[in-house]
């Protein structure tokens, strides 16, 4: 199915599908769901590479957006916490546009999809134990507790090695957009969990910092000519939508349950990072 010329209602009812069942689920993990849309706009529309992700990062925004004033509404966001995952994202992009320059992308490929790999795994364990745990799965599921979550987010304390993880951990994010061109929520989110934020705090914040990020790279890629109005439309509205319904998605589920979603997404792209890498790291060797 190519449609580069024109679109038809079914096309705009495609564009307007997907933008809503990618961003429902991406936006209820803390995600915004690029690495999904895009290709399928290359794919199945035959949109160059370059394009695809133009079109597709304002569809994305509109679901960052849409999303994180959701979580805001549901007093989940850490504002100051996001604010420090964003602090060197800037730099660490433009520094990783110029090591595109001088280094091969595939070293930091490999470096973020071993770390990937090594996160999902943390967090899936992690995930299952606390699923096995049966007295405290019994208290965090009853009615009052379970009503007290939905509210508001959990109380936590980070030190100073958590916070100092978090400014360091905004600049590798920053570099793994600048050198491979990815969304860096996955980064954030990882990086989060790992430092102990819970799960319910953690998806709503990386959701909220991909708000800076996002909307500069919808200018570039709009001034660049990247992005196909026609295309770009119906996908927002429906990522819009998407960004809606994953927040209240997110408020029904147990925390265990979406850090066991994450961490298939965290190892899948991971392990598909790792893999890529290696290869083309071996075969030019």
């Amino acid at each position: 199915m190519v449609m580069t010329d024109g679109l038809g209602w079914l096309g705009l009812v495609f564009l307007f599908a997907l933008g809503l069942s990618t961003t429902a689920f991406a936006s209820a993990i803390g995600l915004a769901g690029g690495a999904l849309v895009s290709p399928v706009l290359i794919l199945a529309l035959g949109l160059k590479p370059r394009v695809a992700v133009g079109t597709t990062v304002v569809g994305v925004f509109a679901a960052v957006l849409s999303a994180s004033l959701a979580y805001l509404r549901q007093k989940r966001v850490d504002v100051k916490l996001a604010l420090l995952f964003d602090a060197l994202d800037v730099v660490g992009v433009v520094l990783g546009a110029y090591l595109t320059t001088v280094l091969r992308p595939e070293l930091l490929a490999a470096i973020l999809g071993a770390f990937l790999v090594f996160s999902g795994a943390r967090v899936m364990a992690k995930a299952i134990r606390e699923l096995g745990e049966k007295g405290a799965s019994r208290g965090r599921n009853s009615p009052a507790k379970r009503e007290a979550g939905r509210r508001g987010r959990p109380g936590y304390r980070l030190g100073v090695r958590e916070l100092t993880i978090a400014v360091l951990g905004s600049l590798f994010s920053g570099l793994a957009s600048g050198l491979l061109g990815l969304g860096g929520g996955v980064v954030d989110l990882s990086l989060m969990l790992l430092i102990g934020v819970p799960m319910e705090v953690a998806a709503p914040t990386a959701m909220f910092g991909m708000l800076i990020t996002r909307g500069s790279s919808v200018v570039a890629h709009v001034l660049m000519g990247n992005v196909k109005v026609e295309l770009a439309i119906p996908l927002a509205a429906g990522a819009f939508i998407g960004g809606q319904v994953g927040p209240r998605l997110f408020k029904r589920a147990r925390p265990e349950h979406l850090k066991l979603a994450f961490s298939c997404v965290a190892l899948a792209l991971g392990s598909s990072l790792l893999l890529k890498s290696l290869t083309e790291l071996l075969r030019t060797c």
